[in-house]
């Protein structure tokens, strides 16, 4: 197993695995609740530079020439710019442009995680987290943090093994969010 940095190129192997791990949030930032185009706008967004799914936030696991699990994420500094271009084409579509705050401050902030099922139980989305752990360490983050879904306790139990604390609940797109953080 490999793991690198996304391309453009790999927009649609990342989007069902980002869709996988946002759920209802993915309705949101798609402006749909058809899954088959939410998947296509994923993918725009994937595509895209400049905006918080972008390819360029994105470490994907790759095993076999297989994207086999993703990781967005990005520092919480530009959070709040990494939406507008979301919002604006949110607004311009005629959709709700209201995106919940997320993160905020000198922090990486684990967007999301996740892994195809059938590469499930090999240490992938911990693998991805350590990635994610180790470049804040590199570039001087103090802190990463992350949002899990308070009905996946099972996440909650994983972020904790691996030193992440709660801090607070927070509500992203209607649902209810443990904010987690680990001091490094």
């Amino acid at each position: 197993m490999n793991i690198r940095k996304a391309r453009p190129d790999d927009s649609t192997q990342i989007a069902p695995l980002v869709y996988a791990a946002i759920h209802e949030i993915a309705y949101s930032l798609t402006g749909t609740s058809d899954q088959q185009q939410v998947l296509e706008r994923l993918s725009m967004w994937i595509g895209q530079p400049g905006n918080r799914l972008s390819y360029e936030n994105v470490w994907v696991a790759e095993t076999e020439a297989t994207i086999a699990g993703i990781l967005i994420a990005y520092h919480g500094e530009r959070a709040t710019r990494l939406d507008e271009p979301i919002k604006t084409w949110l607004k311009a579509q005629g959709q709700p442009d209201d995106l919940d705050v997320e993160t905020s401050g000198d922090v990486l902030y684990i967007d999301s995680v996740a892994v195809d099922a059938s590469f499930g139980g090999r240490g992938i989305g911990t693998k991805l987290i350590q990635q994610a752990i180790d470049h804040a360490r590199e570039t001087g983050i103090p802190q990463v943090t992350l949002n899990v879904d308070q009905t996946n306790p099972a996440a909650g139990r994983l972020y904790e093994r691996l030193g992440f604390k709660k801090e607070k609940e927070i509500d992203i797109s209607g649902g209810r969010f443990d904010y987690m953080t680990l001091t490094l």
